[in-house]
């Protein structure tokens, strides 16, 4: 060994210390460049991240003053496995070209098809009869096929001999691992020689050649001047290779990130067999390397508190063989209490109670450190999902973070369009996703978005709301035609809009079509659809001749991915419409947009990154287990045993690199660390890191460090407090008598009893519910198309009531239901019959028994009250019996009304109809009529189900008998009082001043904020 091994002390600042220690001298004996900066030119740096590589620039410029200065090459260690190292690699140039990742990947996903097709049927039970997870579509495929290049590369970079897999026995292993194993060895000779026989080499293949050829050259021609390696821990067996190439240059050196140079030779033997020590990857690599611990410098000096914290961690995560000297440290902690306080006054431990609770909590102490103009803060967390949710916490305060992972490309927008614009085309348009579309914020169709915007809208709300359209994506067209037809013009404004909303539909359709086609292909390839994908994209997109936008990086990600995937020789993988979604998410679901920023003062970033850069205050998150460390998975292909006979890194690694993250988090000057108690609903338990941690220090210490912690959950408690509100009141608005309505249906009667804020906000304020999207048509609709083919045929059919009749009747009603429910087959199936049943109880049960009298169908009558109130009403039906009186009549698909609820005016419908005709209210009866009798006729479509019920009167139990001339009397003098009362303009129109039942929801009960004025102080139901 020729160069040198360094180490930076976790409590020291990782770059600004080797920045400096290479100024001095001290990384390169005899090679000081601070006075000779010229110099620097010739030494070459490698970091594990391109992002650090930009901070350790930084660092030469803070150490030279901020002044003009010459760098070294700085370089990411994945610079030497892309043979970017040169300008132009000489090695790189001796090797095949590099397969492109697209078509690597549908190569193989072909080969997992066509092993599913043919493994047998018995090969996919289990010895218990159990069905065997196989890949049955192009999109598991498609994801089965990125596990296993990914698995592949790691096998490649670790030198694994596939030949080792004859050596695994298949009989051990479960049935899964048996067609598992079965494959890879299809995949590992199959694969490489394909892409042989194209004349191209696989990326894990290049990388590792690449390593080799680099090592070779530097043998024979050594670096004109220094070579560093800095910051990896070499846990990955090429990486530990290029370090011992560069210890072997007569100017190399390598520096390790927070190795324990002092840690006792127990600890030391321990660690290399326990994968969980945070040192186990580094003290492996230095037994590779050779190195004596001895001859390790450590540089950098931190301040004591910060050694001291440094020491306590590292006690606290020793190996599980050496816990038993848990005691003796702890004494070492008491035997000096000042250092120890000192040395955790700068850590500080949130415990939040949901996973809400813990992203207020960082946000919050993130928004507390940049209170120093000049500070910088990172958010630490291997979990996704948590950094969301603090980015949306510190968007309330107008902080902008910097993600270094990236944003998974189908949460950007670009992505979620393309997404929609699939599953709309696959799924026959579904409204809310067709209203998504027209309202996206990429979606142009070359027009400026204040154009677009209102047309979209008017879509929406006219077309796509309410029954849902049958015919696809011409029907929104054919509705909007319909739409101008029956619209008188108002004004300029509202005509040229639904212009715009015709010409978008129209361009909508032309864009569409190519998915479309694609689709409705009787065997599309993965080429046809990403064609058609991207064409449909180019117009959804194309921007105005105005418009100065620029292609986000999403798109330009997306498009690239679409152009790859389509150019490969491999794309003519057979598909489905159904499976261009998820065939689309597996191509860009694990796809990261990175946005980078500069402004920013906050990053969000991986544990591996956040040990090297430099922070004011490191805030780490989730330190919980199955997210710090994260769950230990050993991947679709290999099972544990099947990994380490391949020679293969134990998962359980991953757990020794979460613990190196831990530690070095800890030695930030200023560190958070929080955690959810509950996630997910569920009880967490905290990280075993944690758990060691407080576990060393004593319950007083870390109550300390928990309240100190407090104070972010404190305030994330009361950020959202205010002065406390009296309970809303009641609504009970009074408007003036010129606005209350001055004509009210009959069916409306029984709502402004029960419920006369209801008419308030229907009549007064003239507010209507709005559509939902696409509805399915409910009971209230059939009651409607029952009700309308009734009355039609009772009009029309002149025969006699009997069999001839049904059929007519059932015939009729044939064509009314197919085109009502044309979009909705699924509800013409349930409902078809019911009519079908319904119609013979009509005939010859109802109408035949009535045929001689006169019937006069949708019926309408009005009846003035007072001068300033008319009541409407339109029967079902009104018979004309043969002593002159009448018999109102409602057709009821749903349950009506009883006896006793007629008689107490609770359902005052029939009975206020029956005034109207008393009054003459209906001028087609000629004159005043008393009534005979109110029917209510119950169509279920169920047979015996079906029923007439007659109402003369009520004789309640213990009460007098009312007659059907009382029920009809009591209900005008009702409505007359009601009238007279709502004349009163100091009468309120209460909200649910007679509800039904408390658990009934009205259309407006949101408006009167319902839930907020009816819970009781005990907190009980209404």
């Amino acid at each position: 060994m020729t160069g040198r091994v360094f180490t930076i002390h976790p409590g020291a600042p990782f770059l600004a210390t080797l920045a400096e220690a290479l100024l001095d001298g001290r990384l390169i004996a005899g090679s000081g460049y601070r006075d000779q900066p010229l110099d620097l030119a010739d030494v070459s740096i490698y970091l594990p991240t391109r992002r650090a590589g930009a901070s350790l620039r930084r660092a030469f410029r803070d150490a030279f003053g901020g002044g003009a200065a010459m760098l070294p090459r700085i370089l990411a260690i994945s610079d030497v496995l892309e043979a970017q190292d040169d300008l132009l690699a000489p090695e790189a140039l001796d090797l095949p070209p590099v397969i492109a990742a697209a078509e690597r990947r549908l190569m193989l996903a072909r080969l997992v098809s066509r092993w599913r097709e043919r493994v047998t049927s018995d090969r996919l039970l289990t010895p218990s009869g159990q069905p065997v997870a196989v890949p049955g579509s192009p999109a598991e495929a498609l994801n089965l096929s990125a596990d296993l290049l990914a698995l592949l590369d790691q096998a490649e970079l670790e030198s694994v001999d596939w030949k080792k897999l004859d050596a695994l026995v298949p009989d051990d292993y479960a049935a899964w691992w048996q067609l598992s194993l079965n494959f890879l060895r299809i995949a590992t000779e199959a694969l490489p020689a394909a892409i042989a026989e194209r004349g191209q080499i696989g990326a894990g293949a290049f990388h590792r050649a690449m390593v080799e050829a680099t090592i070779a050259r530097w043998q024979t021609r050594p670096p004109p001047g220094p070579v560093i390696i800095a910051g990896s821990t070499g846990s990955v067996p090429s990486t530990a290779d290029l370090m011992a190439a560069v210890l072997a240059l007569p100017e190399g050196a390598v520096v390790l990130p927070g190795l324990d140079i002092t840690a006792p030779g127990d600890t030391i033997a321990a660690s290399v067999f326990d994968c969980a020590h945070p040192e186990h990857t580094m003290n492996r690599l230095v037994e590779r390397l050779g190195v004596e611990r001895e001859e390790i410098e450590e540089l950098g000096a931190p301040k004591p508190a910060l050694a001291t914290r440094a020491d306590i961690v590292r006690r606290a995560l020793v190996p599980a063989a050496v816990t038993d000297q848990w005691p003796q440290h702890a004494a070492v902690l008491d035997a000096d209490t000042a250092a120890t306080e000192a040395a955790l006054a700068g850590v500080s431990l949130t415990v939040a109670a949901s996973e809400a609770e813990e992203a207020l909590a960082a946000a919050i102490a993130l928004r507390e450190c940049l209170e120093n103009s000049e500070a910088r803060a990172i958010l630490v967390t291997p979990d996704r999902t948590i950094i969301r949710r603090v980015v949306a916490e510190l968007d309330r305060f107008g902080i902008e973070v910097e993600d270094t992972a990236g944003q998974p490309l189908p949460q950007t927008p670009y992505g979620q369009l393309a997404l929609l614009l699939v599953e709309a085309a696959t799924e026959d348009f579904p409204p809310v996703k067709v209203a998504a579309i027209l309202g996206h914020p990429e979606t142009r169709f070359g027009w400026s978005p204040a154009r677009v915007r209102p047309a979209g809208r008017l879509i929406s709300r006219k077309v796509l709301r309410g029954p849902r359209l049958a015919g696809g994506v011409a029907a929104i067209s054919d509705a909007l035609r319909a739409l101008k037809r029956q619209t008188e013009t108002r004004d300029d404004g509202a005509d040229a809009i639904l212009s715009d909303a015709e010409a978008l539909a129209n361009a909508f359709g032309e864009a569409m079509a190519p998915l479309v086609v694609a689709a409705a292909l009787p065997t599309p390839t993965l080429a046809d659809f990403l064609g058609a994908l991207r064409e449909t994209l180019s117009h959804v997109t194309r921007r105005s001749q105005e418009d100065e936008d620029e292609p986000t990086q999403a798109e330009r990600q997306l498009l690239s991915i679409l152009d790859d995937h389509t150019a490969a020789p491999d794309a003519g993988f057979s598909l489905t419409g159904g499976d261009f979604a998820p065939v689309l998410r597996a191509l860009i679901g694990n796809v990261l947009v990175l946005t980078p920023s500069r402004q920013a003062r906050v990053m969000a970033t991986g544990p591996i990154e956040a040990r090297l850069l430099p922070t004011d205050r490191l805030v780490l998150v989730g330190l919980d287990e199955t997210v710090f460390p994260p769950v230990t998975d050993t991947g679709a292909w290999l099972s544990r045993p099947m990994r380490a006979g391949l020679g293969l890194s134990p998962p359980e690694v991953r757990i020794g690199l979460s613990a190196h993250d831990f530690s070095a988090a800890l030695c930030a000057p200023d560190t958070v660390l929080i955690r959810a108690a509950r996630r997910g609903g569920a009880p967490t338990v905290p990280t075993r890191f944690l758990q060691r941690l407080t576990s060393l220090i004593g319950p007083t210490r870390t109550e300390a460090m928990e309240a100190r912690g407090g104070r972010f959950l404190d305030w994330a408690r009361r950020l959202d407090d205010r002065p406390a509100l009296p309970r809303v009141a009641r609504p009970n608005p009074a408007p003036p008598l010129s606005a209350r309505p001055r004509m009210l249906p009959v069916t409306d009667i029984e709502t402004l009893i029960r419920d006369p804020y209801a008419i308030y906000a229907k009549r007064v304020l003239r507010l209507r519910p709005l559509d939902s999207f696409g509805e399915t048509p409910d009971f209230g609709t059939r009651g409607t198309l029952v009700h309308d083919v009734l009355a039609n045929f009772a009009a029309t059919w002149t025969g006699p009531w009997d069999e001839t009749a049904v059929v007519a009747l059932t015939e009729f009603g044939r064509g009314r239901f197919s085109e009502a429910l044309a979009a909705h087959p699924e509800v013409h199936a349930l409902w078809w019959p019911r009519f079908q049943a319904l119609a013979r109880f009509i005939v010859l049960e109802f109408e035949a028994k009535r045929a001689p009298l006169a019937r006069h169908t949708e019926i309408e009558g009005s009846l003035e009250l007072t001068d300033r109130f008319t009541l409407t009403g339109r029967a079902d039906r009104i018979d004309v019996e043969k002593d002159g009186r009448v018999t109102v009549i409602d057709f009821k698909t749903g349950r009506a009304p009883t006896a006793a609820q007629i008689a107490a005016q609770l359902t005052p419908q029939l009975p206020l109809e029956a005034v109207i005709a008393r009054h003459g209210g209906f001028s087609r009866l000629s004159g005043p009529r008393e009534a005979a009798e109110l029917v209510h006729v119950v169509l279920r479509g169920l047979e015996g189900r079906d029923e007439i019920e007659s109402y003369t009167g009520h004789e309640p139990r213990g009460s007098d008998p009312v007659t059907l001339e009382q029920t009809i009397a009591e209900a005008e003098a009702r409505l007359r009082g009601l009238v007279r009362a709502y004349a009163d303009p100091n009468r309120g129109y209460l909200s649910r001043a007679r509800p039904f039942r408390k658990i009934d929801h009205g259309d407006y009960d949101h408006l009167a904020r319902v839930s907020e004025w009816s819970i009781e102080d005990d907190g009980g139901e209404e």
